[in-house]
């Protein structure tokens, strides 16, 4: 073996040694920059969204920058208005407080209805003898969720009118929930002490753990702003690019890779842009569906908007915005007391099931009407690859990797398709 060859062998081994190097690096620094990665990320991806419309205004002679600013401005007042909203939907501490009640007596009331259980809580229905060693622990921590600490039941106490407590049985509806409550947990408790040993008591309402100590508003929004200072500043940092960070990473390539890399990246930028902008608008989509089809059956305004809110979010993440509206129309199915539908069909008794109904149609419409003409071949992806690219995310990085999975599987796709396309129209493969 000749002497040049030696050094040829060495230099390729020390070339492979620096790569896996820097591959491990790179694979450091994100592990412990992963808490920066989803607020880069929505920064990246509301730049792509918005590039088409900086370009039409700066057509339209509006400066690049002021286009930006007032892009930005935009999505602040956006955001605004929706944590306002939030904020106004939100209930007080005594609101909560009957809300909690009146969703504890809801989820026992129908629990018991559905079991068939008889008045010690031991005995019930075939499905409850199927299936009550899994439910039962599950009631008990939602249970344990819900009700009142002795502390909570003496502020809810004081929050009613005078002498409610004591009042004649049906005189305070919360009060008889209450009431109700607390009747339920201790038979529940009586029929959990009569189970073998091998299962546990539900804790009592005394002995539950003192909750940790509520941050002030002022440190959460410091833990925020620290975080999330990053997602405005890389949507200007992108928009305000005008090719550098492009032609950064071709001075990298060697000229006769030169036109392959250029296609390559075009390819690349057309295939992330068409992605992010048509999944942003099935978004919208979704969650304007189902705010219509829940106020249709008799969901009220408001509630509707947070549910179709909170879908069109998750549905970035495939199949979680139809687990999202099923679960969260389900919740307000079951513990709504007074449900007026505009349509005759809908009633309280089948209301379940028309919530139901209205989720799967709004999935079916996702599926067949919004997912191909908006996102169209943008992404054209096997659905085993996205769950199992979804599940492996989600195993790896956790919400991150959810988030994630589908855009980087559509990136490796494109990056391997176009690169092999293009080194064989140049002759190089």
């Amino acid at each position: 073996m000749t002497l040049a060859d030696t050094s040829s062998r060495a230099g390729v081994v020390f070339k492979s040694l620096a790569a896996a190097a820097g591959v491990v690096l790179g694979a450091y620094l994100v592990w412990g920059l992963r808490s920066l990665i989803v607020p880069a990320t929505v920064g990246g991806l509301l730049a792509y969204i918005c590039r088409p419309l900086v370009a039409r205004l700066e057509r339209s002679r509006v400066p690049r920058g002021v286009a930006i600013v007032l892009l930005l401005l935009v999505f602040v007042l956006a955001a605004l208005v929706i944590v306002n909203r939030i904020r106004a939907v939100m209930p007080s501490d005594a609101d909560a407080l009957e809300l909690r009640i009146r969703a504890l007596y809801t989820l026992n009331h129908r629990y018991e209805a559905l079991m068939g259980l008889d008045r010690p809580l031991t005995r019930g229905n075939r499905i409850y003898r199927l299936m009550h060693d899994d439910l039962d622990p599950l009631l008990d921590r939602v249970g344990q969720l819900l009700a009142l600490t002795p502390e909570e039941r003496a502020q809810f106490v004081a929050s009613r009118p005078r002498g409610a407590h004591d009042a004649p049985a049906g005189s305070d509806r919360l009060v008889e929930y209450e009431r109700a409550n607390v009747e339920t947990l201790e038979r529940r408790a009586r029929a959990a002490l009569a189970e073998p040993a091998t299962k546990s008591a539900p804790r009592s309402l005394a002995a539950s753990a003192p909750t940790p100590a509520a941050q002030t508003p002022l440190a959460a929004l410091g833990d925020i702003l620290s975080t999330w200072i990053i997602a405005p500043l890389m949507f200007l940092f992108l928009l305000r690019d005008t090719g550098e960070i492009k032609r950064g990473l071709l001075r990298a390539v060697p000229n006769r890779l030169f036109e392959p890399a250029l296609n390559v990246l075009a390819d690349l930028d057309r295939a992330l842009g068409d992605y992010v902008r048509g999944l942003f608008l099935e978004c919208c989509l979704l969650g304007l569906t189902v705010v219509l089809l829940l106020t249709l059956i008799g969901v009220p305004l408001q509630w509707a908007i947070a549910i179709g809110i909170f879908t069109g979010a998750t549905n970035v993440i495939p199949y979680m915005g139809f687990a999202a509206a099923l679960l969260s129309g389900l919740a307000y199915a079951l513990l709504a007391e007074d449900i007026r539908p505009p349509l005759p069909m809908v009633s309280s008794e089948n209301f379940v099931i028309w919530v139901i109904v209205a989720v799967a149609l709004a999935e079916l419409l996702k599926n067949v009407v919004y997912e191909p003409i908006v996102l169209g071949g943008a992404v054209n992806l096997h659905p085993l690859v996205v769950v199992i690219g979804v599940l492996g995310g989600a195993v790896l990085f956790g919400l991150v990797g959810m988030l994630l999975a589908v855009p980087t599987i559509t990136v490796v796709k494109v990056l391997v398709s176009s690169t092999a396309r293009q080194l064989k129209a140049y002759g190089l493969i």
